[in-house]
């Protein structure tokens, strides 16, 4: 027989022989265990859950929007907003005025809520509470405040680009309403309106006039030196205005479109499981502590035998 077998053998042999103690320490830890995980001892928890995905999110560098929901969903903003709306410091039985207050709520949230990423790119959160209705109504809070948080940052980078375009703006309108004085100062100075149909116009009337007889000749070279001095400056201002103006209205058309989306009111979030309560015990799995209960202290005994019998012999 080999050193194992024989050991085996051994083994078994102890349990035949204290199988009534077996038995009584099993049956004892059946009893002990399921009274302690019990409701008069743990209170039981129930579970909500809820799976989303994400929409109307710009991810950051090369993370996913799925990885940058996930973020949204452990910022610190929404925890403090569930744990406000629940008072889950009086809930949990937690002293707000503690210095510890803080880190022994963030301890006792984390191990009631579950924010994880499935293989889906889909986001599922699990919520526990000794009340079903809570643990439903938590997690759509959690969705609520990831909402409004996302709007937040969508806003903030949105007015980022608002008032870069507003500046824009304010500076063409400057332009615009510089190049329209200087423009109003060579028609009423110069009689300047249109150059290209005043000089077709100065040019067929000098030319009718010399062959008349020049009556009006003098006015003719007055309006001839005009387009001739100013003349150039004056068509340049009005090429410039128009581009200018061009310029201005497609950068209003971009600043109205910014201001939309400043104002929407999105979502970001697809909700294809929602949340609803639970009446099935998640917490405590009571069959697992009974059948730890009973290994343990059935393995607890057989090492004790061990040792009265090897110091018997």
């Amino acid at each position: 027989m080999s050193e194992y077998t024989e050991t085996s053998y051994n083994f078994i042999q102890l349990i035949i022989k204290r199988k009534i103690h077996f038995i009584v320490v099993t049956v004892a830890a059946i009893l002990i265990a399921s009274l302690f995980s019990s409701p008069w001892f743990i209170k039981p928890r129930y579970r909500s859950f809820a799976i989303l995905y994400p929409s109307n999110i710009t991810p950051y560098s090369e993370e996913s929007a799925s990885e940058q929901m996930l973020q949204l969903f452990g910022s610190a903003d929404i925890r403090n907003a569930v744990v406000k709306k629940f008072n889950l410091f009086k809930r949990y039985g937690i002293d707000s005025t503690e210095k510890t207050a803080s880190v022994k709520m963030m301890d006792v949230y984390d191990s009631r809520v579950e924010v994880n990423r499935t293989q889906y790119e889909s986001i599922d959160i699990t919520v526990q509470d000794e009340d079903p209705a809570i643990a439903s109504q938590m997690v759509e809070e959690i969705i609520h405040s990831m909402n409004l948080k996302a709007r937040e940052l969508q806003r903030e980078k949105t007015k980022e680009v608002e008032i870069v375009i507003k500046n824009q703006l304010e500076l063409k309108k400057r332009n615009v309403d510089s190049l329209n004085i200087r423009l109003h100062e060579l028609r009423v100075k110069y009689q300047l309106f249109d150059y290209d149909m005043q000089v077709k116009e100065v040019t067929k009337s000098y030319l009718k006039e010399t062959s008349s007889g020049g009556k009006n000749l003098k006015e003719i070279d007055a309006m001839m030196r005009n387009l001739e001095e100013k003349g150039g400056e004056y068509f340049q201002l009005q090429k410039t205005l128009k581009a200018l103006l061009d310029s201005y209205n497609a950068t209003k058309i971009e600043y109205d479109v910014v201001i939309k989306d400043l104002n929407k009111e999105l979502t970001y979030s697809n909700v294809v499981t929602k949340p609803a309560p639970s009446y099935i015990k998640a917490y405590p799995v009571r069959w697992l502590i009974v059948l730890a209960s009973v290994a343990s202290s059935n393995l607890l005994l057989f090492v004790l035998f061990i040792i009265i019998d090897s110091r018997k012999k």
